[in-house]
């Protein structure tokens, strides 16, 4: 920051930029995205509540929502079909501002999120159909 930009930090630039109207301002452009990525976790919501999932995300899903839980390989192909989960609980782990700042320097943010899940019923009759047309299809 001795150069007296506060924005080295990101490991960017500024450039010129026309604006609305034609009128010329600087702006920054970070050579790698500023996406803070948080740990999303999926549990299932029943009476055998169990972690199906923990990932890196930039992303936080929304109660009702849709989720595929795939199942991979190491080299990225599937194991066996997805498997899909509506959300019903989305739990995002804000820290007070009692909290101690983290070490590093960093200000404190959204870490963890956690999203409860059932399996999605609203999707089994039209699973049922595709599983009897090609039942019907074979006996052809």
């Amino acid at each position: 920051m001795g150069d007296g930009n506060p924005y080295a930090a990101f490991g960017g630039e500024f450039h010129p930029c026309a604006g609305w109207k034609v009128e010329r301002f600087l702006a920054f452009r970070a050579s790698q995205p500023l996406i803070r990525m948080i740990t999303l976790r999926v549990t299932r919501h029943d009476l055998n509540e169990a972690l199906l999932a923990e990932c890196q995300s930039s992303v936080i899903p929304a109660r009702g929502e849709v989720l595929q839980l795939d199942a991979l390989e190491a080299d990225g192909g599937m194991v066996r079909p997805s498997t899909m989960w509506r959300i019903v609980a989305v739990t995002i782990h804000v820290p007070s501002l009692q909290s101690a700042p983290p070490l590093g320097g960093e200000s404190l943010r959204v870490r963890t999120v956690e999203v409860s899940v059932l399996p999605d019923v609203s999707l089994l009759p039209a699973l049922h159909a595709a599983a009897a047309e090609v039942l019907s299809e074979s006996r052809l």
